[in-house]
């Protein structure tokens, strides 16, 4: 049987991709990867680490350096920044900027969205319904691509009811809408985790607000399936930069001399000097993590197959 030929479309698409997947690491464009969210979008420097493993690997341009951004406000849905006249930003625009006119001046390749469980579900929405959420990530994903750039789903909820569920699906049929293909699967993961793995504390005790170490290490893991489409086992570096859990506020004048003297001497890489300088509070501590190797493994298994799953369900959407 004579094989079809490729049509012309199909052919230039080909040409393009196989030319492109050639390209000398040298001769690749850094690739721009902003966060937009709060502080589970920004802790343990979390773009920065992002960045780091997935640096020169992405699927979507092999061999290209990979450059940490992050852009919003602490304790905020990525909804507000399409509040009428807002500029509570705290991190990541130039004065009198919004998060609009960064993606249209900017124009940053990809564009990491934190979809939140509880924010879809109707937390810190006036109306309690969810669409502010919904509906702001939608416009965002809009802005993002005529800008040239991609969204990136950041699925994110560290609670264990119902009600986090439900979140989920609504973050999973919001990709749908958006045709959504670099989905990290991060509350999926953890769910499972809690489900398997009730012992393993992926949170610090005293911080629930915030992934613990583990759980970092999870999200990590989780952003490297989603962005190079590979497996992280075996991958991730078992010892890691973190922040502090819980890190009690300076009271006296001889501490309060100490943690000045402390981040006076903090130097910076090119991803902290651009974060607010209260954060450097917390990144100046200089403290890793370690995880037993069953544990990373497992860790990282976790994250590839909940990853695998996720995209195998967008794939046939």
């Amino acid at each position: 049987m004579t094989p079809k030929p490729l049509s012309a479309l199909r052919v230039c698409c080909a040409t393009f991709l196989f030319a492109l997947m050639s390209l000398p690491a040298a001769e690749t464009a850094p690739v721009s990867l902003l966060f937009a969210g709060s502080s589970s979008a920004y802790w343990n420097d979390l773009p920065r680490e992002v960045a780091r493993a997935v640096d020169r690997q992405l699927a979507l341009r092999p061999g290209a350096t990979v450059v940490p951004l992050i852009v919003g406000r602490s304790g905020s849905d990525i909804r507000v920044y399409l509040e009428p006249g807002f500029n509570r930003y705290e991190y990541g625009v130039k004065p009198g900027q919004t998060f609009l006119q960064k993606l249209a001046d900017e124009r940053p390749n990809l564009v990491v969205l934190m979809t939140v469980a509880r924010f879809i579900m109707g937390d810190d929405d006036p109306t309690k319904t969810g669409l502010a959420h919904a509906d702001a990530v939608t416009r965002y994903c809009t802005e993002i691509r005529a800008a040239g750039g991609e969204p990136v789903f950041y699925e994110m909820g560290w609670g264990k009811t119902e009600r986090e569920a439900e979140g989920r699906q609504r973050i999973f049929d919001l990709a749908v809408k958006n045709r959504i293909r670099l989905f990290a699967p991060c509350s999926s993961a953890w769910a499972r985790v809690y489900r398997e793995r009730p012992d393993l504390a992926l949170q610090h005790p005293k911080d629930n607000s915030h992934p613990g170490d583990a759980g970092h290490f999870l999200n990590v893991a989780c952003f490297y399936a989603a962005l190079t489409g590979r497996s992280p086992i075996g991958v991730l570096p078992r010892t890691y930069p973190v922040w502090p859990h819980a890190l009690p506020k300076a009271e006296t004048d001889a501490e309060k001399a100490a943690e000045a003297a402390r981040i006076a001497a903090f130097k910076p890489d090119a991803y902290q000097a651009t974060l607010a300088k209260w954060m450097w509070r917390n990144a100046s501590m200089n403290l890793t993590a370690t995880l037993d190797e069953p544990t990373a493994a497992y860790l990282e298994r976790v994250a590839w197959e909940t990853w695998q799953e996720l995209d195998r369900r967008l794939s046939v959407r």
